[in-house]
């Protein structure tokens, strides 16, 4: 219901029989009637008259300066039975940013004859007149409108007033005009007595609004499953109803992939929600758009392949709250145990290869693409609206097959006027949208007798708790048909039809291109992970969740953008961190930082290629890289016997030789050390001399030894310990060395050779 407002205002005002006492009223208050009633009758046309097509009131927007809104909505979401008055409310809103509005009187008038059919009814509520006749039934005022607020009056027709009494059944245009132009339309449906319910099934959906990550966060559960939380509200929208549930995995596994730290209220949710006898069906995870899947290429619609990556060893110590479908019968009792991903998206019992698509997506091919899905146990069925079948004439059957696969058909009028109603927060606003679905279900049921009518209440988000139940309850008590289930529709024999080609969203089906493209390198990048589906489910999870049927228009465009650029984000997730480097020596590692901001330790392989030969390194180096880390890494390097820079080229690669982040290149200073060669040069000489000295002091002694050469006595050495002089032996002929007769005589000869050349 709508929430009271101190700036809003209503008058009730009763259409008085022929002959009845006129109320009393302040004499401004008459004088204002009178003026309001002269002006309308100059304005409308007179009973029984035809009139001019009213000009529907626009929708308002959000830019400033909005135009006043006027909004009619008959009691009891238009349903006017016999013997029943009939009420109506006007109400006129003002929004913020516009003028005051004065007071204005306002006129309910209704047509004289039904409507012919559904076409007519979509003609009447889009604002064409044609052919149609009014009759003005009551008057009222609405008073003074500040900016900001809205005014409202009630209108009430006595039954037994020539008006309402007597009227034939049938769907009859209704509309409400003010002095100063504005109109609002809708329709009373006059319910006829007996007859044989017709079957009527109802798709609800159960999904969170669109977002990027693959799961909701244990902060968004408890929003989300409050007492007053969106999906709260759904769940008591459809309990005690013969709704078919179309639920949404990703919120179950969402819950269950958070173990022991649930919030209590989201564990609470789910149990209720499998303890619910709904006939139920899963959509595709993250609700996402199956038709720009395939119309991309693809043979199959993507699905999750591991969650791991969302889940937490600590949180599975414990059994689970929820019990689990299909508990691992291996799992040691203390030890925590991971549900699987069958686990995780269990919904319940649920009926398997039922497909959604968005509402006009799916042609013919989208159909047979998604028919080829279904087995032999579970044949697939595709939900397609009315609006898409081919020459269908007034009655289109619900349940219905398209190449042989079974395609149920929701009427698209109902489904989007149920749509509308179940998003408006506004109550007489949302009463004509239901005054509308009934009359749409009106003609449903006169075009298909005792065959099943379905319906859908289609995905959309900020749905209240009010305009939920009070959409639900319009239709489950609609005069005139009973509850039945997808299952009872889809197994009646089918009526073969043909669907109209679906207009293709060429931005769309781009967008699943490039998301699947990127998921192609995250998948060869992931091999540097012991367990790539680490990386990789989580991509598929937020792929899916990017291109979900909520995201619409621009939000659609930031969406996928925004998850571009976090997945090149993981992909220069790990890089290399190194700068030029000095050879300060004949060889010294390199030692580069291999950089890993992913959350999981990585196994790559660094290569190293020098593009000159005066250095020689080690081409490719295992590195166990730390998560969240930076990790150094020695590479052993040697010079040759040259000097100058050496560009080095550094790349890292996955073990499966995949490339990882970018090459980097380094500079690294060479030099060839001739100093030291050098000095090894000295100290080789030295060698060589002292080795020299060695082998002639052992040659002499084995002279020695042999008798050839006297060994030296103490005696020939000097007392002191010195060297003789130069004239010691001139000086002191005893000292003077023993010389051979032979020598001398040699000598004298060469010295007279060379004295007489």
């Amino acid at each position: 219901m709508r929430d009271p407002s101190p700036t809003d205002a209503r008058m009730t005002v009763i259409s008085q029989p022929s002959g009845s006492p006129v109320l009393r009223r302040p004499l401004t208050r008459r004088l204002l009637a009178t003026l309001a009633a002269t002006a309308l009758a100059l304005g409308l046309a007179a009973p029984a008259a035809a009139v001019a097509a009213p000009t529907a009131t626009p929708t308002p927007s959000a830019t400033a300066n909005a135009a006043p809104v006027l909004a009619v909505a008959p009691a009891a979401n238009g349903i006017l039975r016999s013997g029943d008055a009939l009420t109506a409310t006007a109400t006129r809103a003002n929004p913020s940013g516009g003028s005051a509005l004065s007071a204005s009187a306002v006129a309910l008038s209704i047509g004289t004859q039904a409507l012919a059919d559904d076409t007519a009814l979509t003609r009447w509520l889009d604002g064409d007149a044609t052919g149609v006749t009014l009759q003005q039934i009551a008057t009222g005022i609405l008073d003074a409108t500040p900016s900001g607020s809205q005014a409202s009056t009630t209108f009430s027709v006595p039954a037994t007033d020539a008006a309402v009494a007597g009227r034939p059944a049938g769907v009859y245009p209704l509309l409400a005009r003010t002095d100063d132009g504005l109109t609002a339309l809708s329709v009373v449906v006059v319910t006829a007595d007996g007859g044989t319910p017709t079957p009527l099934g109802l798709v609800v959906p159960i999904t969170a609004s669109p977002m990027t990550r693959g799961l909701l966060t244990a902060n968004e559960l408890v929003d989300l499953t409050a007492v007053d939380g969106p999906l709260s509200a759904q769940l008591d929208a459809v309990d005690g109803t013969r709704a078919t549930l179309a639920i949404d995995p990703a919120i179950v596994a969402s819950i269950r992939a958070l173990g022991s730290s649930a919030p209590p209220t989201a564990v609470a949710w789910l149990q209720r929600l499998l303890s619910l006898p709904n006939e139920r069906f899963a959509l595709q995870f993250g609700d996402a758009d199956l038709a720009s899947q395939l119309r991309a290429g693809l043979t199959a619609p993507l699905a999750p392949t591991s969650l791991q990556s969302y889940m937490t060893t600590s949180d599975f110590t414990q059994p689970p709250a929820v019990a689990s479908p299909s508990p691992d019968p291996s799992a040691t009792p203390g030890q925590p145990t991971l549900p699987d991903l069958t686990t995780l998206l269990d919904i319940g019992s649920a009926t398997p290869s039922v497909y959604w698509p968005a509402s006009g997506s799916a042609g013919a091919d989208t159909v047979a693409a998604l028919g080829g899905q279904g087995t032999v146990d579970a044949p697939a069925r595709v939900l397609v609206p009315s609006s898409t079948v081919a020459g269908a004439g007034e009655a289109v059957p619900a349940n219905a097959s398209v190449g042989g696969v079974s395609t149920p058909v929701y009427d698209a009028e109902v489904s989007a006027a149920l749509t509308r109603a179940a998003g408006e927060n506004d109550t007489t606003r949302r009463g004509g949208d239901l005054a509308a679905a009934l009359g749409y279900l009106s003609f449903a049921r006169a075009a298909n007798g005792d065959r099943p009518v379905l319906a859908v209440l289609d995905r959309g988000t900020d749905r209240s708790r009010g305009s939920l139940r009070a959409t639900m309850t319009a239709v489950t008590t609609a005069p005139g048909f009973t509850g039945t289930t997808l299952d009872a529709i889809a197994g009646q024999p089918a009526s073969a039809i043909s669907l109209v080609d679906a207009a293709i969203d060429g931005t769309r089906v781009d967008d699943v291109t490039n998301l699947v493209a990127d998921e192609q390198v995250i998948d060869r990048f992931a091999t540097i992970l012991e367990q790539p589906d680490l990386l990789t489910g989580r991509e598929r999870a937020e792929v899916l969740q990017v291109l979900s049927v909520g995201w619409t228009g621009d939000a659609a465009r930031t969406a996928v953008s925004d998850h571009r650029a976090a997945t090149q984000t993981t992909l220069n997730a790990v890089g290399i961190l190194s700068s030029d480097f000095r050879l300060v020596s004949s060889s010294a590692p390199l030692r580069p930082w291999v950089r890993n901001d992913l959350p999981w330790p990585i196994s790559v392989v660094l290569a190293v290629r020098p593009d000159d030969a005066r250095l020689r390194v080690q081409d490719r180096t295992p590195v166990e890289a730390q998560a969240s880390a930076n990790t150094r890494v020695e590479v052993p390097v040697e010079a040759r016997l040259a000097n100058g820079e050496v560009s080095v080229a550094l790349q890292l690669y996955s073990p499966t030789g995949e490339p990882v982040g970018a090459p980097q290149v380094v500079d690294v200073e060479v030099r060839a050390e001739w100093e030291s060669i050098g000095l090894i040069v000295v100290i080789v000489l030295v060698v060589v001399f002292l080795s020299v000295g060695v082998i002639r002091t052992l040659a002499r002694r084995r002279r020695v030894a042999a008798g050839q050469e006297p060994e030296p006595t103490p005696d020939d050495e000097p007392a002191d310990g010195r060297a003789p002089a130069e004239g010691d032996a001139l000086d002191d002929p005893t000292n003077a060395p023993d010389v051979d007769a032979t020598d001398v005589n040699a000598r004298d000869v060469n010295a007279t050779e060379e004295s007489h050349p």
